[in-house]
């Protein structure tokens, strides 16, 4: 299952499969998505206020477009250690989720 993050330098998702980037895409969508983050690189990018590659998601490629009833899901390795839904609460996994052109992501849990 491919890892999916934002690359911020060209505006784009990259996807990686087995820690080895294959490659970047404007928009895509994965099933049985799961939202991980790195404790350890959270602390390190607090500390030295760098960006580096902590958090991803990790799916199935699907076909299918921009469900209905998605929620936005947000990372910020300043404000919390997990990925988020807009009222704060965490979110680690989902059914569905949709990365689109302008970086937002949406997902149906």
């Amino acid at each position: 299952m491919p890892d999916v993050y934002r690359n911020l330098t060209r505006a784009c998702w990259s996807v990686r499969v087995k820690n080895r980037v294959v490659g970047h895409v404007p928009a895509l969508v994965l099933r049985d998505v799961a939202f991980i983050v790195s404790l350890p690189g959270v602390r390190r990018i607090r500390l030295r206020q760098a960006r580096e590659v902590i958090a991803y998601a990790r799916g199935v490629p699907s076909e299918s477009g921009l469900p209905n009833g998605a929620l936005q899901v947000r990372f910020c390795p300043y404000r919390s250690t997990d990925f988020t839904l807009p009222d704060g609460s965490p979110i680690r996994a989902a059914a569905v989720a949709s990365f689109l052109p302008d970086g937002s992501c949406w997902a149906v849990i």
